[in-house]
């Protein structure tokens, strides 16, 4: 699944692949790539043609906003996220949001954050899920061990100077402070999302759909 609507907006899934290895993740901990019914599991990276024209079968009418994310860290496909976020802009998209882990430019070697707002992206959430680096390697770790969160920090940096919307959201895991976490989240400029554990989508409420994940 490329394109998937939920609630009044779409969401991108262009990798299953990720940079890091979240313990909290379903597809990580318990193999299941499912989101609000659908199978976001891809067999191969799809190529911006392809994406596109998931979109166009899915519709823009009436969407709050695109987001990129998934079971996979988006930026990993830039140049993919780069096209389709310029096409959904010269389509008239009301909001385009990435969901990331905020380690593209510590993967790319480069700053990609004016890359990614001149292409259009108006909003960022950057998963920081801890509040130092030694509970952020344990949390989510990779083969950058605790330098990673440095490059969290310095990606939502960058990205509260040129992106209009930048949110940091932490998942509520056992033994992580909501308050320590927010308290770097805000210090950077950064807004702040806390995220229920154990859960993804989209979930029904009496007034329609609200996003935790």
């Amino acid at each position: 699944m490329l394109a998937y609507p939920l609630g009044d907006a779409l969401y991108l899934n262009v990798t299953s692949g990720c940079t890091l290895a979240c313990t909290f993740c379903p597809k990580i901990r318990d193999d299941d790539f499912t989101v609000g019914g659908f199978d976001l599991r891809l067999a191969r990276n799809p190529d911006a043609d392809e994406v596109w024209r998931a979109i166009q079968a899915v519709g823009l009418e009436g969407r709050s906003e695109v987001c990129f994310t998934g079971f996979g860290e988006p930026t990993r496909r830039l140049e993919v996220v780069l096209e389709i976020a310029r096409r959904l802009r010269a389509a008239g998209a009301r909001r385009i949001r990435l969901d990331t882990d905020g380690l593209a430019n510590l993967r790319e070697g480069r700053d990609v954050v004016a890359e990614l707002a001149a292409a259009g992206v108006g909003a960022v959430s950057v998963s920081l899920n801890a509040p130092d680096a030694a509970a952020y390697a344990r949390i989510c770790p990779s083969r950058y061990g605790e330098a990673a969160y440095d490059a969290v920090k310095a990606f939502l940096r960058a990205a509260v100077g040129v992106i209009p919307d930048v949110a940091a959201s932490a998942v509520a895991m056992p033994g992580v402070s909501e308050a320590a976490c927010r308290a770097v989240a805000e210090s950077l400029g950064a807004r702040f999302r806390w995220r229920p554990y154990d859960r993804v989508g989209r979930i029904p409420s009496s007034a329609g759909s609200a996003r935790v994940g």
